[in-house]
């Protein structure tokens, strides 16, 4: 556990202690003490050395209890809370634009899941409700049948730990077996896992034991998770074309023709005349197109791009954020806290500023070769411009735009603000260009080939964020700019963790048939600075 997600335990308390009405002054204590740890720059290993005692914001028996949260990693108050809520109504939290002060209201209507919430936006029972309005009604109607559809999938990280779990079983009970599926092409989102595994429905069933519900023609199926599972039952001599069937996808299977018997996908390949595929090129959008020379590694990656710490929201100070990517043999990163807009995310004053590049300069001289850049991610306001006058904006090596409030505006105002952040000279990367948040919030809408043109004409790099939230810009939009833009890869990292997020960029990548030499994390720092400078003064 690390600062933020202990904060966001104590948020969570807060917010089901608002809904269920458990004291105004008990719910700020907890939000502030959020805060109080967000905002410390101290390590979370030695707040909870002296007890959490002596930070401004924590009182003693708050104090106690983060430590006992830290210590046994339980916290048995916020699992009342949740058990006292009606079924279903945590969901609605999943929401967006519902808060606890509306899912209080709600629940008070006997309107306690997304399924009442559906039926009551559609009715236009909600807009008779204090506080929400015409207005709100219709944003709920469409977010709420978002979630909905969304509700029976999970991120690609997700699916796969439980895939692991699976696939562990099996192999202990001497079951030969691959992964399959739209996991196995490592799609954005999954709604279940495909396994194919060489034996009999009786081996299968025993080595999923409860796992396992029932039995078809030549499946097992099942549910781990809250995730359905299939696994195809084949023999030795199929087991290859098995594994291509199931794999998928079926349009690019269909596309294949007739398939022969095979034992390995190789020789299925093979038999039909053609290279052997990687399964993430396995979509529709992949049928005709020739791959690229060679496909991007993360070992080719020389520098960590779009990197958070306790200046901002992140959950690790600087030197140590700087530290783990040196040791994991990168030669540069980008720091990039939240500039001075995102006051919800402890965006950075110009006095904070000052006060980063101070360390920034110590941290180089101590680290060197390793190099940290002077970055921010700013907010792109509505009119499109960057947060900070250009005389700050000048002083970073790298400046993130990214688009964090405001999506919901239409496709022609969201087209043109971002087509004004491009024509900003200091503008470096477009961050996480839709915004969206998978299984949460649609991104924004946009005319994406105009913006993604200019960006190439304007030699703006897009990023491919790659938090597992996010995947943006979506790999299949990158796919058909794959030789005209620049792309950078972004954890998007708030913990050390987070900066292996990397890896799901770099499938992304690939999935997007993009040339290792487009993605700028794989140039020397001086040539992503006079890159950028370039820019700047043909820009000017």
């Amino acid at each position: 556990m690390n600062k933020k997600e202990l904060a966001q335990v104590l948020k969570r308390a807060a917010d089901l202690m608002e809904v269920l009405g458990e004291g105004e002054f008990r719910v700020l204590a907890y939000r502030r003490a959020a805060r109080a740890l967000e905002a410390s720059e101290e390590p979370l290993e030695a707040l909870a050395a002296r007890g959490f005692r002596g930070i401004r914001g924590i009182g003693a028996s708050l104090a106690a209890l983060l430590r006992e949260i830290y210590e046994t990693g339980e916290f048995p108050y916020l699992e009342d809370l949740e058990g006292r809520l009606p079924p279903g109504a945590i969901e609605l939290f999943s929401v967006p634009g519902l808060g606890p002060k509306k899912i209080r209201l709600l629940v008070e209507e006997g309107i306690s899941d997304l399924e009442s919430l559906a039926e009551a936006a559609a009715e236009g029972r909600l807009s008779a409700l204090p506080g929400f309005g015409k207005k709100t009604e219709a944003k709920l109607r469409e977010a709420v049948a978002f979630v909905l559809q969304s509700a029976r999938r999970v991120l690609l990280p997700e699916a796969m730990a439980v895939a692991e779990v699976l696939r562990e079983d099996l192999e202990g009970a001497g079951v030969r077996v691959a992964l399959a599926g739209s996991l196995r092409r490592g799609l954005e989102t999954v709604g279940g896992v495909d396994l194919v595994a060489e034996g009999d429905a009786d081996a299968v069933r025993s080595a999923l034991g409860e796992h396992a519900e029932c039995q078809g023609d030549g499946v097992v199926e099942g549910q781990l998770g809250g995730l359905p599972v299939r696994v195809f039952l084949s023999n030795r001599e199929r087991f290859g074309t098995t594994l291509v069937v199931a794999t998928g996808s079926r349009a690019y299977v269909k596309a294949l023709g007739p398939l022969p018997q095979a034992e390995d996908e190789a020789a299925v390949f093979a038999a039909l005349g053609r290279d052997f595929p990687p399964p993430f090129l396995r979509e529709p959008e992949h049928i005709g197109l020739a791959p690229p020379e060679r496909f991007l590694q993360v070992a080719d990656l020389r520098g960590l791009i779009h990197v958070h710490t306790t200046y901002s929201d992140g959950a690790e100070t600087l030197a140590s954020m700087a530290a783990w990517a040196r040791d994991a043999g990168y030669r540069y990163m980008v720091v990039t806290d939240h500039s001075q807009t995102a006051a919800y995310a402890g965006g950075l004053t110009v006095a904070d500023l000052e006060r980063q590049w101070e360390e920034i300069a110590a941290l180089n001289e101590r680290l060197a070769p390793f190099r940290i850049l002077r970055g921010i991610e700013s907010d792109i306001l509505r009119d499109g411009s960057l947060d900070y006058p250009d005389e700050v904006l000048a002083q970073f090596e790298v400046v993130i735009g990214s688009l964090h409030a405001l999506l919901g505006l239409s496709q022609a105002e969201q087209t043109e603000r971002l087509l004004q952040a491009l024509e900003n000279p200091f503008l470096s990367i477009l961050g996480h260009p839709s915004g969206r948040l998978l299984l949460r919030r649609e991104g924004a809408r946009v005319d994406w080939d105009a913006v993604l043109q200019k960006a190439a004409e304007a030699r703006v790099i897009v990023e491919l964020n790659a938090s597992p939230q996010r995947l943006d810009l979506d790999w299949r939009l990158a796919l058909r700019y794959r030789d005209r833009l620049w792309f950078s890869i972004g954890p998007d990292a708030h913990t050390k963790e987070m900066l292996s997020f990397v890896d799901l960029g770099v499938l992304m990548a690939n999935k997007a048939m993009i040339p290792p030499d487009r993605i700028v994390n794989t140039w020397e720092s001086s040539d992503l600075l006079d890159f950028i400078a370039k820019r700047r003064a043909a820009s000017a």
